[in-house]
């Protein structure tokens, strides 16, 4: 049994807390269903939510009772209520829309208040009728007041349809966020750096690649993008850029149509029993790529993971 609002709904053996919610015509905002992006936030103010509906959030989400409703089946009573301020929303101005391949575009956006975050962390989009998407934020505050996202264009997406054919400078979204912690935060500026992911898991990346950087990280860092083709292989004009000015910096793509293996490639790195790894990139990789690591001799707490789940 759940209370929300002060009305008792029951709930069927193995249904979620979203699912019961959804069934009583509460609206909750909700993008992947599948505890990962976090837009469905809500917050138990009295039971137990169980771990698997706090997976990946911050001690401070935990301590404030945050949990997602959408993976949360509870073992008892439970009594939620709505999240509040657990996201923080501005409304933000489209600055650019620049494709960086075929099919990832760069959309830039200028919030119109303070907002702050971190590199490696991701947001939600949300659009005038409710639509919502989350995206990896591949910018650093600290180069400039813009956010940019690098989103992937998916054969029949509602949203990146809507920014690539219907949207424009100057219009305006409204950004909620940020979450994540796949961020350089407390990393050793001295220890080797692992980055690692496929596809616009790239996004994260760069955005922790320069905030290393600019923050003086002094052992060596190496990139790891895979791709299915060369045209997924984005933004390798300045990673070679990048490689080529800095000494300690490595940029190592992964064609996969020409038989190359990320997991393989990575697990072969000599520094992988000492480095800080990131992983970014769709779900199912994410954790092929930090159970390999794992096994071949990584530390669990040595690797944050930025898993990116399609929108349901």
């Amino acid at each position: 049994m759940i209370t929300f609002e002060g009305k008792s709904i029951s709930l069927h053996p193995g249904q979620t807390v979203l699912a019961g919610l959804e069934g009583e015509g509460v609206s909750v905002e909700t993008s992947c269903r599948a505890g990962v992006c976090q837009s469905c936030l809500m917050q138990a103010v009295d039971g137990d939510p169980g771990k698997r509906a706090r997976q990946g959030l911050s001690p401070a989400q935990v301590a404030q009772g945050l949990f997602m409703p959408c993976v949360c089946v509870p073992d008892g009573d439970l009594v939620v209520a709505r999240s509040g301020d657990a996201h923080q929303r501005v409304e933000a101005e489209v600055h650019s829309l620049e494709p960086l391949s075929d099919t990832v575009l760069r959309v830039r956006l200028k919030p119109l208040q303070a907002f702050d975050y971190r590199p490696g962390q991701f947001v939600r989009l949300i659009t005038e009728d409710g639509l919502v998407r989350s995206y990896s934020i591949a910018s650093t505050p600290d180069l400039g007041p813009l956010v940019e996202l690098h989103v992937r264009m998916i054969p029949g997406g509602r949203m990146s349809a809507r920014l690539k054919d219907a949207t424009a400078p100057g219009d305006r979204l409204t950004v909620s966020g940020p979450s994540g912690g796949c961020t350089y935060d407390g990393v050793d500026a001295d220890r080797p750096l692992i980055l690692a992911g496929a596809g616009t898991g790239l996004a994260p990346l760069w955005g922790v690649l320069h905030d290393a950087l600019a923050r003086g990280h002094r052992g060596p860092i190496t990139l790891y993008h895979g791709a299915l083709d060369e045209a997924g292989l984005y933004l390798q004009q300045e990673l070679r850029a990048i490689e080529a000015n800095h000494a300690h910096v490595a940029y190592k793509p992964c064609l996969l149509s020409q038989g190359a293996d990320l997991i393989a490639t990575v697990k072969a790195d000599e520094s992988l029993k000492t480095a800080g790894i990131f992983l970014c990139g769709d779900a199912p990789l994410v954790e092929r790529l930090r159970k390999a690591l794992f096994l071949a001799g990584a530390r669990l707490a040595d690797i944050r993971a930025d898993a990116f789940a399609a929108a349901a």
